[in-house]
Order: structure tokens, then sequence, then C-alpha cells
């Protein structure tokens, strides 16, 4: 149905990428997107096989198994992972061939950090203790026992919590504003040092208490400065890619054939 440089893209590709880009095959810009990410991956596998790229396949058995040993094992046969692994790799040596990372200056990097400072803010946080077990009963029972202070925080969550920071007297890693788990928000609406009533969640019922509250802040430069360089480069790298995909397809012979581009069409 396509062909680039005489290269054949077949109806089965095209489902394949369908599938792997969630895109359901019935309307026309589904198709020409996945056709435009087909087009680009041959053109890349050409240039890599051009410029002598290739994979062992002693390398090829190790990222398999790699996979295969994942607890969410990937649905594909093992044939299609095999060519879908060899694709991405050959894809991303050719890619840092043509584009390496450029190098990107210090002041360059402080001009986007001063343009883009709002974009590092680290929310405000909520440093809390919890006690989280499988029923109200039982967490009614520690309420109790927690107003009449017959018991420190800490001490009932080592002997009470079923969550593994339990061993640590409850204490929680920060909890984020916007980034909090369920039944969590109540931490921002609480005062320092006091107790929340039972809150129930997906994980069981929690009682809470709130150490402190950190305020939002913008890192200084020095502190985000790697991350700021690495996402330079990787935004000029994409721009280069981009710039030598499009003139290697005005070079390219592709040919389209919309006649069986309508068999992935839904019929009405």
């Amino acid at each position: 149905m396509v062909r680039v440089n005489g290269e054949t893209i077949t109806l089965q590709d095209v489902r394949s990428k369908l599938d792997e880009l969630s895109l359901e095959g019935g309307s026309s810009k589904a198709l020409q997107v996945a056709l435009e990410d087909l087009i680009k991956e041959r053109l890349l596998l050409q240039k890599a096989h051009e410029m002598g790229i290739t994979i062992s396949d002693s390398a090829l058995d190790l990222m398999v198994d790699e996979i295969k040993k994942d607890k969410s094992p990937s649905p594909l046969p093992s044939k299609e992972l095999r060519n879908k692994l060899k694709t991405i790799w050959l894809i991303g040596k050719v890619s840092t061939r043509l584009c390496p990372p450029p190098t990107i200056k210090e002041r360059e990097a402080l001009k986007y950090y001063r343009r883009h400072r709002k974009r590092f803010r680290i929310p405000k946080a909520a440093i809390a203790r919890q006690i989280v077990v499988a029923t109200r009963q039982e967490a009614e029972e520690i309420l109790k026992k927690l107003k009449s202070k017959k018991a420190p925080f800490a001490q009932l969550a080592r002997q009470h919590s079923l969550g593994p920071e339990g061993e640590r007297g409850g204490l929680l890693e920060p909890i984020y504003k916007g980034e909090e788990p369920p039944g969590f928000q109540v931490l921002f609406s609480m005062k320092k040092g006091k107790i929340s009533p039972i809150i129930q969640s997906p994980y069981g019922f929690h009682i809470f208490k709130l150490e402190a509250i950190k305020r939002g802040k913008i890192p200084p430069f020095n502190r985000v400065k790697s991350l700021i360089i690495e996402r330079l480069q990787e935004e000029k790298q994409k721009e280069c890619l981009e710039r030598w995909l499009a003139e290697a397809r005005k070079k390219a012979q592709i040919e389209i054939y919309k006649e069986k581009l309508m068999l992935l069409e839904e019929k009405p």
C-alpha cells in the first residue's frame, strides 16, 4: 500500500502502528498519522543500513529476555517483540549518529532558566505521619487511644500500620500538593501537630498527623542546571532530526496506493 525507496509498508504494518498509537483505523486522520510515523521509521532504518549500523542476535536475545522477566510481559508474540525491539534500537542509534547531543553553554541554560523559572517550582508539600489499617473498627480504636494520649502516634504506627513507613513511626515521604494519592488531600487543610479523622481510601482506613507544611519554592539555577542542559539537548536533537527527515522525505521515492488504504476504513 506504501513503498518507500522500493521497500513496502504493508496493511498489517499500518494496523500494528494504529494499535501501537491507540488510534482507530476508520478515520483518514488516524491513517495519516500512522503512515507518517511508518514512513519516518522506514527512512531512518534505511539510513541505519546505509551507515552500517547493526545489532547482533545475542544482544537482541538479552533484550527479549529482560522483557520476559518483567512482571507485566509484552502482549506481542516473540517474533513481533524481537522485530519491535530491533527497530527501536536501530532508530535510536541512527538518530544519535545523525544528531549527536549538542554542547549547551551555561549562559544558554541560565537564559532558559530565567525565562521559564515557574516551570521548576517545587509545589507546597506536607510532612506527615500515617497509620493505615484494614478495618474502620481498628482505626476507631486507634483514634481513641490517640485522643486520650495513651500512646504517641509513632508508637501506634509501628504497632498497627500496614504501610511500610510504619517502621519509621508512620513518617511518609513528602506529599506534594496536586500530586496527592486518594484521601491525602486532607493534609493541606490541617494544622501542624493535629490528627485527622478517619479517612477511607482504596488502600484502607487512614489516620494522619501533620508534622509540617513546606512552602512551594523555585530552586536555584545550580540545582536544576543539569536538567535544563539535558532538556535543551533533547529539544535541539529533536529539531535536528525533524530537519533531516524533512530533507530525506523530499529526496525519497514514496508511492502511496490510496485505493488500498480504503481497506482500513470503517464500513458504514
